[in-house]
């Protein structure tokens, strides 16, 4: 008998410590862990002064007073929180919240803030809460936020829900490269495309006589990337031979037959029948050739300018030349030079 009721008491307190632990068991792993979580980090250069914006939602319908993101090297809550190096958040700002609202940041530190508010029962919809002046840790590599959800408005209580979330520092690709200045620039008689085609430098304008106009034409080719555009002038005299001249119509003047008359204009013009209106780019004819069937020639003058920077633009120059009987007879001719200028 003695025998059997000492083994009896040695079962008891057994008995009693099993359900003890199945006692506390329970409150100890209550807390649920939040979805749908994320974070989004401005940048993910190392001590890069950003922005870091948490999403999630609330698996519970429980009244929540405040929300505390804490900054560590591991995302288990079971092991100490060692703050990344470099990290930063004590000057943190919470520039914006949605969803469950009203919070405001009622304590910091170097790698935990802490958000407060008079305590309310959650929904189940995505919160975003975006924080500003956040300094990155100085490593590369991962770093995590442990994200903590408390009754009361300090971070104090039970813990309600709790997960982490991870970023990483990244090492930078730097890619660099030049636009240098450009101006490209051709004359010929004929540019089909471009100046990698431009062809012919000698327009032959024949017999001059008093009772027809004689006319050509040629093109240039410009564009540029200069702030401040382009101008492109005229560079030669009038058509000579020896002292005696052709006279180079000073202002816009129609085609006049039996006088003596050299000019050009940039248009697409019916008297005579030549040219064509300037094709691309911003660039335009200047005033005293941008007017159809009148024709002007000023050696040295601008004939085409643009303000700002401008792809490439294909100009026709249409050249017209009369006499009258008193021209002295010879063999006229001239050369001209256009010069282009850009204005970096």
């Amino acid at each position: 008998m003695f025998l059997g009721l000492s083994k009896i008491k040695r079962i008891l307190p057994l008995a009693l410590i099993a359900v003890l632990l199945l006692a506390i068991s329970p409150s100890v792993f209550a807390f649920t862990n939040l979805i749908q979580r994320s974070v989004t980090i401005g940048t993910s250069i190392a001590s890069a002064n950003t922005t870091h914006t948490f999403s999630f939602v609330f698996p519970i319908t429980e009244n929540v007073g405040s929300i505390v993101f804490e900054y560590c090297t591991d995302p288990i809550d079971s092991i100490p929180c060692d703050n990344p190096p470099g990290s930063d958040v004590s000057g943190a700002v919470l520039a914006s919240q949605a969803g469950e609202t009203g919070f405001a940041i009622v304590s910091q530190s170097t790698n935990q803030i802490v958000l407060g508010r008079t305590p309310s029962v959650v929904g189940n919809q995505a919160n975003t809460y975006e924080f500003t002046n956040v300094i990155n840790p100085s490593n590369l590599g991962p770093f995590f936020i442990r994200i903590s959800a408390y009754p009361n408005s300090d971070g104090s209580g039970p813990l309600l829900s709790f997960s982490s979330v991870a970023a990483s520092i990244n090492q930078t690709i730097n890619i660099n490269a030049e636009v240098p200045d450009i101006l490209y620039f051709c004359a010929a008689v004929i540019i089909p495309t471009n100046c990698s085609d431009a062809s012919g430098d000698f327009i032959e304008f024949g017999t001059l006589t008093t009772d027809r106009t004689k006319f050509g034409a040629s093109q240039f080719f410009v564009g540029s990337n200069a702030v401040n555009g382009y101008t492109v002038s005229t560079n030669g005299p009038t058509m000579t031979s020896g002292t005696d001249q052709i006279t180079a119509a000073s202002s816009p003047d129609i085609s006049r037959i039996g006088t003596s008359q050299f000019g050009l204009n940039l248009r697409a013009n019916s008297v005579p029948l030549i040219g064509a209106d300037n094709v691309g780019g911003t660039g335009l004819p200047t005033a005293n050739y941008s007017i159809i069937n009148k024709y002007a020639y000023q050696d040295g003058g601008v004939v085409a300018a643009s303000t700002t920077r401008s792809t490439t633009e294909l100009y026709t120059v249409s050249y017209i030349v009369n006499v009258n009987s008193a021209q002295p007879p010879g063999v006229y001719n001239t050369t001209i030079t256009y010069l282009c200028v850009a204005s970096f």
